[in-house]
């Protein structure tokens, strides 16, 4: 049988994503911190993963942290990685260079499985390996530990989001707190700036017209009660299993009894 050819960074990512949520204790979250993939072990540990078809100067610029980041603290993944398609004699330097600034790099290999043919990265023994200290034949170096102040934020729910594609639908922090506010303001039929505010995000992008865009909410009959318009994105479209557990929380939260001060 014969392989199909990678031909998309959407590729790349859906065959490492498959080999990768095959291992123990592993899991992939598609577009998720700023990354193509961020892989999460249950004990926390993260990988941030970048995809290119062909290695170049532009994935080290997204793979590599920002100048300062660690100064002020941001969240960062304990280890970085950029997969690819092929390596040639151009990008040879590239790999080289980044490996040495401690960012592997894998490249998609063709194997055969019992149920037929398809890629592979060989992950549980081009990453993992070094850290069994097994011998083995050539040089394999452990992942460099950028040892984070504080991790990347992990979605509270593995999305079915495609990697790797141009103009990429993220699920973000403040998207996944802005579908609280909708699955709040749904359940009671309003919004208060208050409640907007307690999720931990800004007013203004709901109230306050930007520009020439009207606002996504409008004023209720009710002082300081606002209503949702057909202005409003579809960020419960655009993540319906987040949003169904957000909907799950508030209806939680509305069930909880009252707790009466003295």
């Amino acid at each position: 049988m014969e392989i199909e050819t990678i031909t998309t960074e959407a590729q790349l990512c859906a065959f490492f994503m498959l080999e990768f949520n095959s291992l123990p204790g592993w899991t992939c979250h598609p577009e998720a911190a700023g990354f193509d993939v961020l892989v999460v072990h249950e004990d926390g540990r993260q990988i941030g993963v970048e995809a290119k078809l062909a290695l170049n100067a532009k994935v080290a610029d997204q793979i590599l942290p920002s100048l300062g980041d660690e100064f002020y603290g941001r969240p960062g993944p304990d280890h970085r990685l950029v997969i690819v398609s092929k390596i040639t004699d151009a990008s040879a330097g590239i790999k080289k260079m980044l490996e040495h600034l401690g960012v592997r790099v894998l490249v998609a290999s063709k194997y055969s499985r019992l149920k037929g043919c398809s890629h592979g990265f060989s992950i549980e023994s081009e990453l993992f390996w070094p850290e069994k200290d097994l011998p083995r034949w050539g040089y394999y170096n452990r992942m460099f530990d950028w040892w984070p102040e504080t991790r990347c934020a992990v979605p509270s729910v593995v999305t079915t989001l495609p990697a790797g594609v141009p103009s990429p639908v993220r699920l973000t922090p403040w998207k996944e707190s802005a579908l609280r506010v909708i699955a709040q303001m749904r359940q009671q039929g309003f919004i208060t700036a208050k409640q907007i505010a307690s999720y931990g995000i800004g007013v203004t992008a709901w109230t306050q017209s930007p520009g020439i865009k009207p606002a996504w909410l409008r004023r209720g009959t009710s002082r300081g009660q606002w209503l949702e318009t057909e202005h409003m994105p579809a960020f419960d479209k655009q993540h319906p299993d987040v949003y169904a557990l957000a909907v799950a929380e508030v209806a939680a939260k509305a069930m909880e009894p009252l707790e009466l001060t003295p």
